[in-house]
């Protein structure tokens, strides 16, 4: 058995952009010295980025949008498969890979503000892989150690603005974990 807390912030890149704090853990279990494998659940905090005119005009193009409430912070709740590679032996400080795939859970009924249009959907396909540093803290448990690192998250949506009806969500933040 091995568990891990993390905690991560993300920042939104490209066009369509959201950044995230974010509260994880994960539990699995250590297959050997190199493959770890658990599942996961947190919370996200998501803020969004909109057009200082958003919503002008709009009851031409999208009779009744006025009816519907937005908001630009929101709560996601990602559930995942993590799998995690290492490069030394659990005694070592070394290098790690980490791969997360799953789904993240909007948790309201607002559609979410971002650039010119909004977000629609309360399900999104979820893909955060990590590289970085496994740094031990305990010599009599080599359980334990402190995870650094650099990741990339994906998240796809349905949303509506003009003539697109799907974006994926970019961003590059920075993890730290906790792991016994």
């Amino acid at each position: 058995y091995k568990g891990f807390v993390e905690a991560d912030y993300t920042q939104g890149v490209g066009n369509y952009r959201s950044n995230f704090a974010s509260l994880s853990t994960t539990q699995g279990y250590q297959f050997n010295n190199w493959f770890y494998m658990g599942a996961g659940i947190g919370v996200d905090i998501l803020w969004s980025y909109y057009n200082d005119n958003w919503g002008d005009s709009w009851e031409n193009v999208t009779p009744g949008w006025y009816e519907k409430d937005y908001c630009s912070t929101a709560v996601m709740i990602p559930v995942f498969t993590d799998f995690r590679f290492t490069t030394t032996n659990r005694q070592a400080t070394g290098f790690f890979f980490d791969l997360k795939i799953g789904a993240s859970f909007l948790c309201t009924d607002n559609y979410v503000k971002i650039r010119n249009g909004y977000l629609t959907s309360n399900s999104y396909f979820f893909l955060q892989p990590a590289v970085g540093v496994r740094i031990p803290i305990n010599s009599n448990n080599i359980r334990q150690a402190v995870n650094i690192g650099l990741h990339y998250r994906l998240l796809t949506s349905d949303y509506w603005g003009g003539y697109q009806s799907n974006i994926g969500l970019n961003g590059l933040g920075v993890n730290v974990s906790f792991e016994w």
